[in-house]
């Protein structure tokens, strides 16, 4: 009986190391396939849990520092190759990396790359009103190794109208799984656009794949003030090559009734800046300075033409409560530098 007792929890032992074993090399080997591909973020978020509840594993160590690394976060990956080296001195990778913290820390160019965006929109709409065009550009830049600032500027044509706006965004992480963000906007003699704008808002990352956001936006338009408040979450599943995000929205216009409403998109990530996205959306919509319910069906994706270049583009039709009714294309170029 005692044999018997004894080979069971042998038996049980072996395969729960081998449970074990097999999720750290499930964890351990997509997240190097994420680094690898390009995505040290989706990295950062499979090695953190599983490191939170082994800390002194130093292989996923070593991949979550040069994760931190490819995301220019020098500090953070400075301490996690040091601790690494604590628990086994001899680790190369880790000595590797700390040297190439001290030679990216030391070169400017080797932070995290920025991007420009470019992108061009025609709206056809119903019952024989003139076309919308529409044209933008937008760069991105990092600040330091855990802001990025965003610069745009667009123009617009409404009904043989146009205006012209500038803005500017600033993304912060301010913590492990917490972002925030805080922009503005101005449009100079503005005629449908927001005169003055300001927005402010927050990403945080309550679970390994889960994200909490919300922003709240002021808009002086020629004619009236707009507040709007958009809670959302996303659920990433699939290994994180499939992404759900569902947004409530309210608007409210100088006083007036609040005009509620709601979004669903879904995601599908095939490859490093390639994807596919779809979903629907029925509620305020603020475009031309008037708070009006609008329901829209929109798709769209991005392809990579080459390693530093990919083609994006999307087609949505909105069926508008006030007005007319309109289809719109889009497409875009992004070129990292």
């Amino acid at each position: 009986m005692r044999r018997t007792l004894a080979a069971t929890v042998a038996v049980l032992a072996i395969l729960v190391a081998a449970g074990a074993a097999k999720a750290q090399d499930t964890v351990y080997d997509r997240a190097v396939a994420a680094r690898l591909a390009g995505d040290p973020s989706l990295a950062v978020s499979l090695l953190e849990p599983w490191l939170a509840a082994h800390p002194d594993d130093a292989d996923p160590m070593v991949q979550y520092g040069y994760a931190l690394l490819a995301l220019g976060e020098y500090e953070s990956a400075e301490q996690v190759f040091d601790r690494t080296l604590a628990i086994a001195p001899d680790y190369t990778d880790a000595r590797d990396g700390m040297a190439l913290v001290s030679a990216r820390s030391a070169n400017p160019a080797s932070r995290r790359r920025s991007l420009i965006l470019a992108e061009g929109a025609l709206s056809d709409l119903e019952d024989g009103q003139q076309d919308w065009h529409e044209l933008g550009l937008v760069a991105s830049m990092a600040a330091g190794e855990r802001s990025t600032i965003n610069l745009r500027g667009n123009w617009y044509e409404r009904f043989g109208i146009r205006d012209s706006e500038i803005a500017a965004l600033v993304t912060h992480r301010a913590g492990q799984d917490l972002w925030v963000r805080i922009g503005g906007s101005f449009a100079p003699k503005a005629d449908f656009r927001p005169e003055f704008g300001a927005t402010a808002g927050l990403d945080y990352r309550f679970a390994a794949h889960s994200i909490a956001t919300l922003d709240v936006s002021w808009q002086q338009f020629p004619v009236q003030t707009i507040w709007t408040l958009r809670p959302g979450f996303t659920q990433y599943f699939g290994g994180d090559r499939y992404a759900v995000t569902a947004q409530a929205s309210a608007a409210e216009a100088s006083g007036r009734d609040l005009l509620v409403g709601a979004s669903l998109r879904g995601d599908y990530f095939a490859a490093d800046r390639t994807r596919i996205f779809a979903g629907i959306a029925s509620g305020p919509e603020t475009d031309l300075g008037i708070v009006r319910n609008t329901t829209s069906l929109f798709l769209g994706g991005e392809v990579a033409l080459s390693r530093d270049v990919s083609l994006f583009s999307s087609a949505a039709h909105d069926w508008n409560g006030i007005g007319s009714d309109r289809s719109e294309g889009r497409i875009g170029v992004k070129i990292l530098l």
